[in-house]
C-alpha cells in the first residue's frame, strides 16, 4: 500500500521552445551516442557495482569534450532503465529491451544557474553556455518570482533538439480536507462527485482525436509500398500533432478539475487503474477503445497539479464500482441507457453517479488501497442522493430508499 506524508516534495515541469545552433544540436547528438554506449556496457555486464561504474566513467571521460557531469546523467539514466527492466523481467512480465528513440539530454542542477531571469546552462565550462531568459516566457513569470525567492528550486531539466522541459521543485504541505471529491473516468467521459455536485466532462472529442489518426495512419502506410521514406516521415508528423492535441486536452481538463478541489478544500479521490491494459483479453474493437484510453494519463495529471498546490490525493479499487449498490450493497443490473436497478432495493440510478458515490464512500472509509494518512470522514449517501442540487450532464430518479 503506497502512503504518502502530509508534506512532500512535487515536481511541476514546464515546456519552452528554443532554437539551437549546430553546436547544441551536435552535443544532443553525441550525448545520445554515449547514452547508448552506456546502455550496451550495462545490459551486456554480469554486474555493474562502483567499481565497474568508475571504470566506463574514466573509459568515457577519454573521449568527452563536454562537461563530466553530463557521464554521470547518463550512467544514471540507463542504471534505471536497465533495472525497470529486470523487475518486470522478474516478476515475470512482457517486457522489451530498452532502447534509446527520442534524443534528448538530461541536465542537473548542478549545470544550471540563474542570473537574474537568465537561464545559464554548462555544456562546456568556460567556453560554452545555453542561455534563456525565463521573462520573455509569460506562462513562466509566476513560477520565477517563486525562484527568485527561494520558495521553489530547479530540479535539473531536459534538453530536446526543439525546446527544454524544466522541472520546478517545492516543498508543500497538504491542507486537511473538508470533504473528497471522487472520480470516475470512462471511455466518453470523466464523471466527478464534489459536495453535491455531480460534473460530467464529455471526453468524446479526445477519442474522435485518437480515431480520426489512426484513419490517418492507415492510409499513410499505404504510401510505404512505393515510398517508405515519405511514409515514415508523414507518420512522425501526424504522431506529434496527435500527441500535442491529445496533451492539450488533458491538461485543461486536469486544470479544471484540480481547480475544483482546490477552491472547495477538498481531497480528491482516484480509481487505481495501474495494470489496467496489461494482457487485454476482450474483443478485437473492444481493445482498440481501451488502448486509446487515457485515463492513467489523466490521472497522472490530476495528481501532480493536485499536489503542486497541497491537495491530497489517495487511490482506492475501483472493482465493481459501478455494479454494488451504494445504499444497500446489493447487486446492479443494466437498464435502459447508462441507468443501474438495484435487485435488493430498487435503486435506480446513472451508472456513473454510481460509480462516483462509491468510490467516494470507499476512499473516505479507509479502503485497503488507499494511499495518505488523512483522516475519514463520514458519508451518508442517502443525504448525497436526496439532497443533489447540480447534476451536470445526468438524468435524475429520485427513489425512495429504505435503510439496508
Amino acid at each position: 500500500m503506497r502512503r504518502s506524508s502530509s508534506s512532500e516534495s512535487v515536481i511541476k515541469a514546464y515546456s519552452i521552445p528554443i532554437h539551437p545552433d549546430e553546436f547544441l544540436l551536435k552535443f544532443i547528438e553525441d550525448y545520445h551516442e554515449l547514452a547508448k554506449t552506456v546502455l550496451e556496457e550495462i545490459l551486456n555486464a554480469e554486474r555493474f557495482t562502483k567499481v565497474e561504474r568508475k571504470q566506463l566513467r574514466d573509459k568515457l571521460l577519454e573521449e568527452w569534450e563536454y562537461a563530466s557531469h553530463y557521464i554521470d546523467s547518463a550512467i544514471n539514466q540507463m542504471l534505471g532503465l536497465v533495472k525497470s527492466y529486470k523487475r518486470k523481467l522478474k516478476k515475470g512480465k512482457k517486457a522489451s529491451k530498452p532502447r534509446l528513440r527520442k534524443k534528448f539530454v538530461y541536465v542537473k542542477s548542478t549545470l544550471i544557474t540563474l542570473n537574474g531571469p537568465v537561464l545559464s546552462v554548462r555544456i562546456i565550462a568556460g567556453k560554452y553556455y545555453l542561455r534563456i531568459n525565463l521573462e520573455d516566457y509569460p506562462y513562466i513569470r509566476p513560477l520565477l518570482r517563486e525562484l527568485l525567492d527561494g520558495r521553489v528550486k530547479l530540479a535539473g531539466l531536459f534538453l530536446f533538439p526543439d525546446r527544454i522541459v524544466l522541472n520546478f521543485k517545492k516543498s508543500v504541505e497538504y491542507f486537511e480536507p473538508v470533504d473528497w471529491m471522487s472520480i470516475d473516468v470512462n471511455l466518453t467521459n470523466v464523471t466527478v462527485l464534489a459536495g453535491l455536485t455531480v460534473y460530467r466532462f464529455d471526453t468524446r472529442e479526445l477519442y474522435h482525436i485518437h480515431r480520426a489518426y489512426e484513419l490517418k495512419r492507415r492510409r499513410i502506410q499505404r504510401i510505404s509500398k512505393w515510398n517508405k521514406k515519405l511514409s515514415e516521415e508523414l507518420l512522425r508528423k501526424y504522431s506529434r500533432r496527435e500527441g500535442n492535441r491529445v496533451r492539450d486536452f488533458l491538461h485543461k481538463l486536469a486544470n479544471k478539475i484540480v481547480w475544483i478541489a482546490y477552491r472547495n478544500r477538498m481531497g480528491i479521490i482516484l480509481e487505481n487503474l495501474r495494470g489496467i491494459k496489461e494482457g487485454l483479453k476482450g474483443s478485437k474493437e473492444f481493445n482498440r477503445k481501451i488502448s486509446k484510453w487515457n485515463a492513467r494519463e489523466l490521472q497522472r495529471l490530476i495528481e501532480y497539479k493536485a499536489k503542486w498546490l497541497g491537495v491530497p490525493v489517495i487511490y482506492v479499487n475501483p472493482r465493481n464500482s459501478s455494479k454494488v449498490c451504494p445504499a444497500c450493497g446489493g447487486w446492479l443490473i443494466p437498464q435502459e441507457g447508462r441507468l443501474m436497478k438495484c435487485l435488493k432495493c430498487g435503486l435506480v440510478e446513472d451508472r456513473d453517479f454510481i460509480a462516483v458515490l462509491n468510490l467516494r464512500m470507499w476512499g473516505v472509509r479507509g479502503s485497503p488501497e488507499r494511499v495518505g494518512g488523512f483522516k475519514s470522514m463520514k458519508t451518508n449517501p442517502y443525504g448525497v442522493m436526496a439532497v443533489e442540487k447540480q447534476r451536470i450532464g445526468l438524468k435524475f430518479y429520485k427513489i425512495p430508499l429504505k435503510p439496508p
